[in-house]
């Protein structure tokens, strides 16, 4: 409960703050269990929980397990473990408290989601580590937001959190929401010619689909749908300009669905049909290559 409450309290305060400056609550905490259900305590309170069956490791942006005996608790938990490996090869198993286990997923296009394990008994820190559930909480929120947000929890929660804390976080191999939307965006460059959704290109960020779109226009400036016509025209164009394929044939090779489809949609972007546009841009690339001869007699005899 100690556990499970300072990080609680840490993700509620960011949603708090969130709020105050007019978006959507960045986190929601989910509290699972093997089984689901109400489960006791360590102070015998009954807690109700969600199945862990229910999720994929893809679903959360961070894990945070409140446990006891770090390492024997790990390898006792056989159905923890099995659930894991479905998702994920395990990159270490070297578990202390206040310590993370990297877990590296099977599809190189997600990235990595970092578990912490936590002795269930205790909100400070271990003998042999200086980092707290709470530090690690904040640690990833100041990742997600910004400093001067994990500082002012950090106040709320009388919890003398300092960034230096963060040296020791970078060892967990730790992957920052900015490198994740970045890579996303690469995935979606890669990808544009298939039928991809939005959805996939969360999972692909390991995130989900509400979190990833907040974050995505906050990095880049648009939606990630607007981030996907926009590479999805950009490569229209080039092939508009550079090759004599017919518009359905282009449309079908850059994810479009069929040339009426990218008719309608070229021109309500550009005011122009993919046609004229390859005129227009045949002239242009013409009149490149005139000289200035060419240029003043063409010019004259538009003239008359």
């Amino acid at each position: 409960m100690l556990t499970t409450g300072a990080v609680g309290d840490a993700f509620r305060l960011a949603n708090e703050f969130g709020k105050a400056g007019g978006d959507e609550p960045p986190y929601r905490l989910s509290v699972l269990s093997d089984e689901g259900g109400l489960v006791p305590s360590s102070s015998s309170i009954l807690i109700w929980t969600q199945n862990l069956e229910r999720y994929s490791l893809t679903d959360f942006h961070a894990f945070f397990v409140a446990c006891r005996d770090g390492d024997e608790t790990m390898e006792s938990n056989g159905r923890f473990l099995s659930w894991i490996s479905r998702h994920g090869s395990i990159a270490s198993r070297g578990i202390q408290q206040g310590a993370s286990l990297a877990v590296v997923c099977k599809n190189p296009l997600q990235s990595i989601v970092p578990i912490f394990f936590f002795d269930d008994g205790s909100v400070g820190a271990s003998a042999g580590s200086s980092v707290t559930p709470t530090d690690l909480a904040l640690a990833q929120i100041e990742r997600d937001m910004n400093s001067d947000t994990a500082r002012k929890i950090a106040r709320e929660l009388q919890t003398n959190y300092v960034e230096q804390n963060k040296s020791e976080l970078d060892d967990a191999s730790i992957v920052t929401t900015t490198e994740k939307i970045r890579e996303s965006a690469r995935w979606i460059r890669e990808n544009y010619s298939k039928a991809i959704s939005v959805a996939q290109a969360a999972e692909s960020a390991a995130m989900s689909k509400r979190n990833f779109q907040r974050r995505f226009k906050c990095e880049f400036g648009i939606t990630p749908l607007e981030y996907l016509l926009r590479t999805r025209f950009e490569v229209v164009r080039t092939m508009l300009r550079n090759t004599d394929l017919p518009v359905d044939k282009i449309a079908r090779r850059c994810g479009m669905g069929d040339g009426n489809r990218l008719g309608r949609l070229f021109k309500e972007r550009y005011g122009v049909s993919p046609t004229q546009y390859r005129a227009q841009q045949h002239i242009k690339s013409e009149e490149r290559w005139l000289t200035p001869e060419e240029a003043w007699n063409s010019t004259t005899d538009s003239l008359r």
